[in-house]
């Protein structure tokens, strides 16, 4: 009777606990701060899309809640309007233990975040920006044990992008934020002596990481991140030996979507072995945004035609104009280089001419532009096909277009030693082409020049091939080391050039060595910094 007694005592008290819910906003209520103010212990919040209010109050409870948005990319986001009302932030936490705030983008007035004397609280996925008070932060933290900030995008702080203020705050984790534009990128105003910043953009802001008031204790994890600012880099601390400082290379545009990374960002795989890898299996990325490694991008379609086709140019030379585009299809977004190369008479090959390298193009987008071409005189007479192309220079080509137009001789002259041009011109700049003069022949053996030579830190690699083949251009030091290799692919006969950038090299002797077939050239390279 006894055991009875008490399993009725046990299910009267389940029955009666209250359990946790899920509430919806904005359908249960219109509004965050009243499905705050209704849920208790354990509830999760659910944000749906759309413009809500700030939380027009201090938080101060209830404990283990989740509150959740429906993201700040895309069309379905769910944004958080402040507007100068008290408190400042959009969320202003006081208090309060095992919170998670994430999916938002949190934009106007005052600051973002503010949570004080709170204990394991999880803020992540968070687009703050378009500041209007002049000392306002993104996250302003105080007098915290266990907070983690990651993969948050804060954008434009006047003040600091993460300032930890006030003594008492430990345990504190900076992860994978992209933090850009802001006055300073995080403060520290006292010692957090077990805080750990890793995998964080932090560029182009006034400056970057500053400790203040001697806040600095020594044993604070300051690596592997990318510091890329005006001013200074690191203040009042000393960093691990694994930070980088280089542009991170955004894809640009506008909203969070315009700090994601290119394919060649120096950021992918650049951050912690030891933290989660990314959602693509790799290591983990610096940054808010990852570049998966698995992405498929969209396809491209080229377009190249002369606007008064056939076109032949006269004895005299002539000028004539050309439209070029490239399309993206809806799929994807697509990253990619694109070239001019001329096909002359003699089958020679003459580019990369017109280069503009990493492209983006979103889904559906185009670019177009209206070129001319002038050719000289007495440039050789002939056929010539000019293509478009794009790809990954110079190892993948993905998709080109081409026409062809005519160069009619010029009578009883030889060309002596008159010029044999070509002039591309459209493309925000002009660029010369030397051409061979009449009826040149192709070279019968492999050539490769350099210009500068001696050079700091670039130099252009000019070199012709006799005939089509698998072609090498590899960096050699003196002890035989390949410090670069600029070519490994087929490549048509013709003339070719490369550029070669010596910046991560010493001063010093290198040689340049192109293979083809069972043919061979060196030059001897000079960088003089």
């Amino acid at each position: 009777m006894k055991r009875v007694f008490f399993l009725s005592i046990i299910l009267l008290l389940y029955a009666s606990s209250p359990q946790a819910i899920t509430i919806y906003v904005p359908d249960d209520y219109a509004t965050i701060g009243d499905a705050i103010l209704a849920a208790s212990d354990g509830d999760s919040i659910l944000v749906g899309p759309g413009e809500y209010d700030q939380v027009p109050f201090t938080i101060t409870g209830p404990d283990n809640i989740t509150l959740l948005g429906n993201g700040y990319t895309g069309t379905d986001r769910t944004v958080v309007i402040g507007y100068g009302i008290v408190p400042g932030a959009k969320f202003e936490l006081l208090s309060v233990e095992n919170w998670e705030i994430g999916h938002f983008e949190l934009m106007s007035s005052n600051k973002g975040v503010t949570p004080s004397e709170c204990v394991d609280c999880y803020f992540h996925d968070l687009y703050i920006h378009d500041f209007s008070w002049s000392y306002a932060d993104g996250f302003g933290v105080s007098d915290n044990s266990g907070i983690l900030i990651e993969r948050c995008v804060i954008d434009g702080a006047p003040f600091g992008g993460i300032y930890l203020w006030v003594t008492g705050n430990t345990g504190i984790t900076i992860r994978n934020n992209t933090i850009v534009n802001c006055a300073n990128g995080t403060l520290v105003g006292a010692p957090v002596p077990d805080l750990v910043l890793e995998n964080n953009i932090i560029a182009f802001n006034g400056d970057g990481v500053e400790f203040l008031n001697y806040s600095w204790t020594g044993g604070e994890f300051l690596d592997y991140n990318d510091m890329f600012n005006p001013g200074n880099n690191w203040s009042g601390c000393t960093p691990g030996p694994n930070n980088i400082s280089a542009d991170p290379m955004f894809i640009g545009g506008t909203e969070a979507e315009q700090y994601m990374l290119l394919p060649n960002s120096p950021c992918i795989d650049a951050g912690n072995p030891a933290s989660p890898p990314d959602p693509d299996g790799t290591v983990a990325d610096i940054g808010c945004f990852y570049f998966d490694q698995n992405f498929v991008m969209g396809n491209l379609t080229v377009y190249a035609e002369p606007v008064e086709p056939p076109v032949v140019i006269p004895p005299e030379g002539g000028t004539f104009d050309y439209t070029a585009s490239i399309t993206c299809d809806t799929t994807n977004y697509a990253f990619f280089d694109a070239w001019v190369e001329f096909t002359l008479p003699n089958s020679v090959v003459v580019g990369p001419k017109f280069m503009r390298s990493d492209n983006l193009l979103a889904p559906g987008d185009s670019v177009g532009r209206d070129l001319s071409l002038h050719v000289s005189a007495f440039a050789m007479s002939g056929t010539y096909e000019l293509t478009l192309l794009t790809g990954m220079y110079p190892d993948t080509i993905y998709v080109s277009d081409s026409f062809t137009f005519e160069k009619s001789g010029v009578d009883a002259l030889s060309g002596g030693n008159e010029p044999a041009y070509a002039v591309l011109s459209g493309w925000d700049e002009s660029e010369y082409i030397e051409l061979p003069v009449n009826s040149v022949s192709v070279a019968q053996d492999i050539s490769l020049g350099s210009h500068p030579n001696p050079f700091n830190p670039h130099t252009s690699l000019s070199f012709t091939l006799p005939a089509s083949g698998r072609t090498s251009l590899k960096i050699f030091d003196l002890a035989g080391r390949t410090v670069a290799t600029l070519l490994d692919r087929e490549m048509q006969a013709g003339s070719h050039s490369m550029q070669f950038d010596g910046n991560q090299l010493a001063s010093g002797v290198y040689l340049a060595v192109i293979e083809v077939g069972n043919m061979r050239a060196v030059e001897r390279l000079l960088l003089l910094k």
